[in-house]
């Protein structure tokens, strides 16, 4: 009977037990860099408070018109009502005068605000000189500018505007004879003021 030897060769036993053990720390270090990795649970310390200070609601500016009136008056004629400024022929020396009620509204605890009247186009160009336009609103100060007042809250709300449209009685010879002039050109505006 032949004996079987037994393989107790050192490098086969060493072999065996150390490919388990590489297994193993392999295997714990794909775990260590997968929880450090996006996925992991570490979290730190953080918190939150939120302001008691309520709300800041904006202010307000707007502009409106109400129903206007008109009058004329002429060198030799006294102030009369006018039903429909279209229908007017003037003459120089004619005014045309608009009482218009401006309501303005504005709301703000620094707001100013310029209301003011444009009626750089109402005529041709080369009549302008004989044409002239000037804005009024009183309780509002003197202007701050061509046709121009400023306005405060305090001041805001209802203010009846006049605008005079004056045909110079030194206008020449036959100029602006015929000549349209736009009354529908003429505007208010509300801006806030910056200076």
């Amino acid at each position: 009977m032949t004996a079987q030897l037994e393989d107790t060769t050192p490098a086969r036993r060493t072999g065996g037990r150390s490919t388990g053990r590489t297994k193993g720390i392999l295997a714990i270090a794909v775990g260590t860099a997968l929880l450090l990795g996006g996925g992991g649970t570490y979290a730190y310390w953080s918190t939150q408070q939120a302001l008691t200070a309520g709300t800041v609601t904006t202010g307000d500016l707007n502009l409106g018109l109400g129903t206007p009136s008109w009058t004329l008056t002429g060198v030799l004629s006294p102030a009369a009502p006018v039903a429909d400024p279209a229908a007017v022929r003037i003459v120089p020396g004619d005014t045309l005068t608009l009482t218009q009620p401006v309501t303005v509204t504005l709301v703000g605890n620094t707001i100013q605000a310029n209301l003011a009247v444009n009626a750089a186009s109402i005529v041709p160009a080369d009549v302008a000189q004989y044409v002239s336009v000037a804005f009024t609103a009183p309780g509002l100060g003197t202007p701050t500018g061509t046709n121009t007042y400023r306005v405060t809250p305090a001041t805001a709300g209802t203010i009846n505007a006049t605008v005079t449209v004056t045909f110079s009685s030194s206008t020449p010879d036959r100029i602006a004879a015929n000549t349209a002039v736009n009354l529908n050109n003429i505007t208010f505006s509300l801006t806030q003021a910056s200076s």
